[in-house]
């Protein structure tokens, strides 16, 4: 996968005939497949990755999502995703999910997800605690 940050990616082409439709979502570059369920109100994520890249697809749902290179200064950006739609986040970059409704969801994670590697891939952060994550929040629980 490509290091540079890929925020959302075009879904393929909908193949349809009489007993339904096939969909592609995404064409290989990936190791593991996670689903997810998460309720309205929460946080997931809130890390970033030394190595691991992921595609996200959202089968239902809403998620206010935060995302910030690793670089010193560099600037916080957050989009809301939702219901169809499939994003990218590289590897150090710090990520957070705030769920503004019930969401169910797919990771395609660039490396395989056995506990051990994952933890040791992993660097836990406090997104949630910063004042410009809590106004956003705060500003999304509102609506």
């Amino acid at each position: 996968m490509s290091k540079k940050f890929i925020f959302k990616h075009k879904i393929g082409k909908i193949y349809k005939d009489k007993r339904g439709f096939i969909k592609t979502i995404l064409n290989g570059g990936f190791s593991a497949c996670l689903e997810v369920s998460s309720k309205k109100g929460t946080i997931r994520a809130n890390h970033y990755h030394k190595k691991d890249e992921h595609f996200i697809y959202i089968m239902n749902g809403k998620i206010l999502f935060f995302y910030r290179d690793r670089k010193r200064g560099a600037k916080l950006n957050y989009k809301i995703m939702k219901k169809g739609e499939l994003f990218f986040t590289t590897y150090k970059q710090d990520h957070l999910a705030y769920f503004l409704e019930n969401t169910h969801f797919f990771a395609f994670s660039s490396r395989k997800r056995f506990k051990f590697d994952y933890e040791k891939d992993l660097v836990r952060l406090r997104m949630d605690l910063e004042p410009k994550v809590k106004s956003i929040i705060s500003k999304y629980r509102r609506k």
